[in-house]
């Protein structure tokens, strides 16, 4: 049923100036949608100024262990996910506007930075996918900072990719921060090295 219902959503026309759907959220009772079961679909191509080109360009060049084609990227906006139910659509919808997907900020030195959450698919079916931080250069587009979320162990024991990537404004010293889920405590904080002019992060923990 749930299959069905995954396959009629992703039929769908949007509307016009709204972006279709692109993950589908299937959760269980008590269960946080972020964590549930998920399928999607990435049509897209690019996210702002990055395409997936210039995306598998730079992962090559700065990747040397792990090599990997993107072929799918969009940002994440505030209609890309989408319940197979009501009690789902309820809890993302509860969530909505507490919810960031896009941030600002001026890193020391006066170096503008746009932080984005984004979705994405490599081109081979043992590829990741999933969420991920994508951070760039507000005046150029340049790539700062590449970093997927990866995998997380669903309820089953299974490994599951994580599709959902939350960002936080600053509040301290950071650029901004980002986490995968909205009360369990777990953050990671983004900073700029002015010395190196790169950006890093530091998970925080719970």
């Amino acid at each position: 049923m749930v299959r069905i219902l995954w396959v009629a959503l992703l039929l769908c026309v949007p509307d016009a100036g709204h972006a279709a759907p692109s993950v589908f959220v299937s959760a269980e009772k008590n269960q946080a949608w972020w964590r549930a079961d998920i399928q999607a679909r990435i049509l897209g191509t690019s996210a702002g100024p990055v395409t997936a080109e210039k995306l598998s360009a730079y992962i090559e060049a700065t990747q040397i262990y792990y090599n990997y084609r993107v072929c799918a990227l969009e940002p994440v906006q505030p209609d890309s996910f989408v319940g197979v139910d009501r009690e789902t659509q309820a809890s993302i919808d509860a969530y909505r506007g507490q919810l960031v997907w896009r941030v600002e900020a001026i890193a020391p030195g006066g170096r503008k930075v746009v932080g984005q959450s984004v979705l994405f698919e490599g081109c081979d079916s043992e590829d990741p996918k999933g969420g991920a931080l994508l951070v760039t250069d507000a005046a150029t587009g340049e790539i700062l900072r590449w970093q997927p979320l990866g995998t997380f162990t669903g309820d089953d024991g299974t490994d599951k990719p994580a599709w959902v990537l939350f960002l936080s404004p600053r509040e301290g010293d950071e650029l901004f921060s980002f986490s995968h889920c909205t009360e369990c405590g777990a953050q990671t904080n983004v900073y700029y090295d002015l010395t190196r002019r790169h950006i890093y992060t530091e998970y925080n923990g719970h």
